[in-house]
């Protein structure tokens, strides 16, 4: 059995709608993530999988209990720290890329490894490497409006990547493309999970690729209702 790289335990959150009243977003969730696998969290709208994956990642703290990764509790982590730990073990993939429209793609994909301490000889090289992965290693100099939707995105993987990540978050990856360039990119997904034993939590709507996923995590108004 492979090792449980994210044990999630007994998570609650909940968000003030009015003076004296909560929304529960998340209630009671639990259940681990195996080193090398890819899961998928799917549910309607509003079942709370996009504040789920926040929390995975250390984007936001639950109200209670806890997300173990390499079995540290990250939230008795300060701030400082918390965010170190996480530029460190952690990448992260949304539905818009979120590239910072005044540098380069190389520039993009390097900015989180020199964060990390790389010098940028050493963090443009990573990111030239993980440009050709990806397969845009010919946009290396192209700012992002520049850019096609699909290249966009394989830039936000390249960068989700650059800090050798223990895992890799990504909320609809492919919820702004077409259905052409979708295909890409979860292929390319598939491909960095099974040759570089990649560790994928994905959020999606896109029944394909949930089908393909090691896992699926089935919320349902803040509930996990079945892991098939």
């Amino acid at each position: 059995m492979k090792q449980a790289i994210v044990q999630v335990r007994d998570v609650h959150k909940s968000y003030a709608t009015g003076a004296s009243t909560r929304l529960d977003v998340l209630r009671g969730t639990s259940f681990d993530v195996e080193e090398g696998q890819v899961v998928a969290i799917v549910g309607a709208s509003g079942a709370g999988k996009s504040t789920l994956l926040h929390i995975i990642g250390a984007l936001d703290r639950p109200d209670s209990g806890s997300v173990l990764l390499d079995g540290e509790d990250m939230f008795t982590m300060d701030d400082q720290r918390l965010a170190a730990f996480r530029n460190r073990k952690m990448g992260f993939v949304f539905q818009f890329h979120h590239l910072l429209p005044e540098f380069t793609a190389r520039e993009n994909v390097a900015i989180p490894a020199m964060i990390g301490g790389a010098s940028l000889a050493v963090a443009e090289q990573r990111a030239d490497e993980l440009l050709d992965i990806v397969k845009v290693s010919h946009r290396a100099g192209a700012r992002p409006s520049e850019l096609s939707g699909g290249e966009q995105q394989r830039v936000a993987v390249a960068r989700a990547l650059v800090n050798q990540p223990r895992i890799v978050l990504a909320d609809e990856p492919s919820g702004n493309l077409d259905e052409d360039n979708a295909a890409l990119l979860h292929e390319l997904l598939w491909t960095l999970a099974r040759e570089k034993s990649q560790t994928f939590v994905i959020v999606t709507h896109d029944g394909d690729l949930a089908a393909r996923a090691d896992a699926t995590l089935r919320l349902h108004e803040g509930r996990l209702l079945q892991r098939d």
